[in-house]
């Protein structure tokens, strides 16, 4: 089907349209995960899942440790504020 329209210039050209009267849809895509077969699970859980939970206690510990670190410094901050206000 052709349709006249016109073009920058105003110009009236011939444009051929494809079923207009139809809006387009995105097509429909399964992009879903499939379920792991059990030999599957046990791999991914011995090397992947058992390394980090070997590991998580050392990451908390050093997370703990910065916190405290920074908690400590900020009350030293305020300490030697107050120190240097004199009150």
């Amino acid at each position: 089907m052709k349709r006249k329209i016109l073009d920058s210039w105003k110009r009236p050209v011939e444009v051929e349209v494809i079923d207009t009267d139809r809006i387009p849809q995105q097509l429909n895509l399964n992009f879903g995960p499939r379920d792991a077969t059990p030999e599957e699970f046990e791999e991914w859980r011995k090397n992947e899942l058992d390394w980090w939970g070997d590991r998580q206690l050392k990451f908390i510990a050093i997370a703990v440790l910065v916190q405290l670190g920074a908690l400590i410094f900020m009350f030293s901050t305020f300490q030697v504020i107050s120190l240097g206000l004199g009150k």
